[in-house]
């Protein structure tokens, strides 16, 4: 298998949100039954157009923890 950067990587996740297969918003979030963290497409209003965008507000909010 390849080593991919972390560049490659976000750009990946990038691409997959552009095509917007439901909203093309995406959000950082833990899970409401506690199975840990989920980055993905949604239409919840706390969304962003970008998964960088998203990965960085989660970054920022756990600071304030």
């Amino acid at each position: 298998m390849r080593n991919y950067t972390d560049t490659e990587l976000i750009e990946f996740l990038e691409e997959q949100n552009k095509k917007s297969k439901y909203t093309g918003k995406c959000v950082f979030r833990w899970s409401n039954t506690g199975k840990g963290w989920r980055l993905h497409e949604t239409s919840d209003k706390l969304s962003f157009p970008t998964v960088r965008q998203a990965i960085l507000s989660a970054i920022e909010d756990s600071r304030d923890i």
